[in-house]
């Protein structure tokens, strides 16, 4: 069962375990059990962690986008070498390997655009608002409110970015593997070139 899955594995990976959907508990400004004088220091490690979960997103959108943009622009290279080869009516071995191996490729093609796709999908994310940092309460202490805001807008983001990286990650593997079969198929492909120019050449010498 281990080797049939290791197989798997290597053909069709496939995303372990469930989404992040855990109960996000709430830090409260009265929770934060800090000095007066190390607030400061709290606040700029806080507000580091949301401008990090920001970037973190930001970079899995930057990358998803690439992927999309990469695999349409070879997909389209790719299907019309192969269409011009299935016209020349000379349907062998190579052709018939050349046609599969475009199947498998777009399948892993396809399997990358649907990651990317779902790593770039609309999600809920808490930002900061001015109603995070103009306080109601006059008792309550700034700094505490905004910490707590910041802490708890990171909790919330981060379960969204990490299913997000998730789909990154898949969509990633599957592109590794579109990599070593449009290897595959280049070789192929020399193989039909080499193997064509080889009877041209035979079909000269006795003409």
């Amino acid at each position: 069962m281990k080797i049939f899955n290791q197989l798997r594995e290597f053909f069709w990976p496939l995303l372990e375990g469930e989404p992040d959907s855990e109960k996000i508990e709430q830090l409260l400004p009265e929770s934060i059990n800090v000095e007066e004088k190390d607030l400061e220091k709290v606040f700029e490690i806080a507000w580091k962690c949301y401008e990090f979960e920001e970037d973190r997103r930001r970079t899995i959108d930057t990358k998803s986008s690439l992927f999309i943009s990469t695999i349409s622009a070879v997909t389209a290279i790719i299907s019309i070498v192969t269409t011009a080869l299935v016209n020349t009516n000379e349907f062998n071995f190579l052709i018939c390997t050349l046609v599969f191996l475009l199947f498998i490729l777009t399948v892993y093609m396809a399997r990358t655009v649907f990651f990317a796709v779902k790593a770039l999908e609309r999600r809920n994310y808490c930002v900061i608002s001015e109603e995070d940092y103009l306080l109601s309460n006059e008792n309550a202490n700034f700094q505490k409110s905004v910490i707590s805001s910041l802490v708890n807008s990171v909790r919330a983001n981060r379960i969204a970015t990490n299913n997000k990286t998730d789909n990154m990650i898949m969509a990633h593997e599957y592109f590794k593997r579109a990599i070593v079969t449009i290897v595959v198929y280049s070789f192929f492909i020399l193989i039909t070139f080499v193997n064509k120019s080889n009877l041209e050449f035979l079909n000269y010498i006795k003409g």
